[in-house]
């Protein structure tokens, strides 16, 4: 990979004005200046566009229009983008001005590692510290992730804070765009099934926002969610990565306790 390489960063967004030009600035007043930033808009009303428009010198594609939903949105973004690295904002959150920087450093000194994440804060409709609904932190710390980890729900990768190589994407074909609720999961999850390897990086590296329009981080769309996840284990269990259920609690424990830790230790 190119030491400095073109990262593509994309956003999609409907009707998310209120947060949307927050994240907008996120990207272009990131550290590391060799991003392309693409944004698709599903045909907002609510002042979303101008927003957009107001930005377009720092854009390097703009899309308006329907869209098929969110994955199949994240889909034509990415066959538009060109970069080595991928990663993508939803339009009502935030990147840490240093993420792109600290994804391109990984890389670089990691060579045999195909996604890289970190860890994320959770914020409210005011950018204040806000927490998941049954948990009680602000911030997410996120533990270690390979395939059989991942495959036994032990841990998860913060979406927000996450970057991939864009092999990654094109070899798996992108986002299931019948997933309604959990499209980064399901990604992660093809990735990990094709072999890739992921690292962990500590420090935070977005802020994920939690209002009452979200869908990941609430209870939404319950029956989606159902749905979306027995589509997942299917695909585990073609792919015959199946953890028992001693192994599976063995690794949630063994997770849990490594969080535990960092959250103690505060790193």
């Amino acid at each position: 990979m190119n030491k400095k390489p073109l990262v593509s960063i994309v956003t999609i967004s409907y009707n998310q004005a209120e947060f949307l030009e927050e994240t907008i600035l996120s990207v272009i007043g990131q550290t590391y200046k060799n991003i392309e930033y693409i944004i698709f808009d599903g045909g907002s009303t609510d002042g979303s566009v101008e927003i957009i428009e107001k930005y377009r010198e720092h854009l390097s594609f703009i899309n308006i229009g329907p869209d098929g939903g969110a994955a199949a949105a994240l889909n034509a973004a990415f066959r538009v983008a060109t970069g080595e690295l991928h990663a993508y904002i939803n339009s009502d959150d935030v990147l840490n001005n240093n993420a792109v920087e600290t994804w391109v450093n990984t890389f670089n000194k990691n060579p045999g590692v195909d996604i890289v994440y970190g860890d994320i804060e959770i914020i409210d409709e005011k950018g204040k510290p806000a927490t998941l609904p049954g948990r009680s932190v602000t911030k997410f710390l996120s533990g270690p992730v390979s395939k059989i980890i991942y495959a036994s729900g032990a841990s998860a990768i913060p979406q927000q804070a996450s970057c991939c190589k864009a092999e990654v994407f094109n070899t798996i074909g992108g986002f299931e765009e019948s997933n309604r609720t959990s499209w980064d999961g399901e990604f992660f999850v093809d990735a990990f099934i094709k072999g890739y390897k992921a690292k962990r990086v500590s420090g935070i590296l977005a802020k994920f926002r939690v209002h009452s329009q979200s869908i990941s981080g609430t209870n939404k769309h319950e029956e989606f969610r159902i749905a979306d996840h027995a589509r997942m284990r299917q695909k585990w269990n073609a792919a015959n990565i199946k953890p028992s259920k001693i192994y599976s609690m063995f690794l949630r424990f063994y997770v849990k306790g490594f969080r535990a830790l960092r959250y103690s230790m505060g790193i």
